[in-house]
């Protein structure tokens, strides 16, 4: 396998100047840049400089892709408008790491499978685009992405199974895309989330509440979220206000925490759960298509000398696929009724009156031989 990474950064705040994208011309000249993303991919050969970097001075969001399996994902957010806090009890490992940068605040995820790798088509088809939702839940004051990235620690082995898990979000039942790609990003086991899920509320959409809360606010608070409107006009404003109102509401929150041993033991159950339904499932499925082909050999039998006829007008027809078909019906009802040998003659007899169709004869070959 040869090797290849790519590298994405895209800019949502802001698009970057002409001087910026200059300097990042300077790194590579063979990138695509824009004033909002910078592309490019390598057979050989690496970026010469570190991504931390360039996503702290020019950019929002980074996603890292090598086919030896390693993916990384960087979203950079304004510490001004993020609960640190909140989020500083999910990120405490390599796998799921939180920074600050001068005036910002850095989240940092990793998942690494060597072993299995990936492909290069598994990068393409917006993976970027579809994670970059992401940071607006997150400056909302939904945890859920924070949440899923401490399960990926726990799923690798990082968190010691004896430490009680962080607040559990809701939606973990129900996840938002978003989320849901970068639970697929960090390969982060359904069965692990689906363990998680049991103690986390179901989505709602608070909306209603929201606007009784901000009724609700005194005087003096109402007024200083409206001067911080006026004094920074490009402020949103609204993210904010939703993350002011659900850290009130976590806050008030009190659910009994699992450890991290409690959360792998319970996926373990669930997953053999799953696999007995599947099972039982593949097998219901087995058993319907058994019957389904039997009633199709029971139909067949009574024309079974019509459709040696019918197959060789397909023949003659050069209707090579629909004659193979026909042909492989025919055998198994031969097989199924123990007439074989008759059915191998007509066959011999069909191969020396049409020896010129050898399109039916090797297209049939590679059906019956293939597994």
């Amino acid at each position: 396998m040869s090797e290849y990474q790519c590298y994405e950064f895209v800019a949502l705040d802001r698009r970057l100047t002409s001087k910026e994208m200059a300097e990042l011309r300077a790194i590579s000249t063979r990138a695509e840049i824009s004033p909002t993303r910078f592309w490019n991919e390598y057979h050989f050969g690496d970026l010469k400089a570190d991504p931390a970097t360039l996503l702290a001075r020019y950019f929002d969001a980074h996603l890292y892709f090598a086919n030896w399996g390693t993916r990384r994902f960087m979203l950079r957010l304004p510490a001004r408008s993020v609960d640190t806090a909140a989020l500083k009890p999910y990120f405490t490992t390599p796998r799921a790491k939180l920074s600050k940068t001068g005036a910002f605040v850095v989240l940092d995820f990793w998942s690494d499978d060597e072993e299995r790798g990936d492909d290069e088509e598994w990068f393409e088809g917006g993976r970027l685009a579809a994670l970059t939702p992401l940071r607006s839940q997150i400056l909302q004051g939904d945890l859920s992405a924070a949440y899923v990235a401490w399960l990926g620690s726990v799923q690798s082995g990082e968190v010691d199974e004896r430490r009680k898990e962080p607040p559990v979000p809701p939606g973990l039942g129900d996840l938002a895309a978003p989320v849901a790609s970068l639970a697929e990003l960090l390969r982060v086991d359904p069965d692990l989330i689906a363990a998680a899920s049991e103690a986390s509320a179901a989505r709602s959409n608070d909306t209603r509440a929201l606007r009784a809360w901000v009724k609700a606010l005194g005087a003096a608070e109402k007024e200083r979220w409206l001067l911080r409107a006026i004094e920074s006009p490009d402020l949103a404003l609204g993210l904010e206000l939703r993350a002011a109102f659900r850290k009130g509401r976590r806050n008030g929150a009190s659910i009994a925490r699992r450890t991290a041993g409690d959360l792998l033991a319970r996926a373990e159950v669930l997953r053999e759960a799953r696999l007995k339904r599947e099972a039982a499932a593949k097998e219901r499925a087995r058993a319907s298509a058994a019957r389904a082909r039997a009633k199709a050999l029971d139909r067949l039998a009574k024309r079974e000398q019509a459709a040696w006829s019918d197959l060789e007008k397909l023949i003659d027809a050069r209707s090579y696929d629909k004659a193979v078909a026909l042909a492989v019906d025919l055998r198994d009802l031969a097989r199924r009724d123990g007439s074989l040998p008759r059915f191998d003659e007509r066959l011999a007899a069909l191969r020396k009156a049409h020896a010129r169709r050898r399109g039916f004869f090797d297209a049939y070959k590679r059906r019956v031989s293939s597994p």
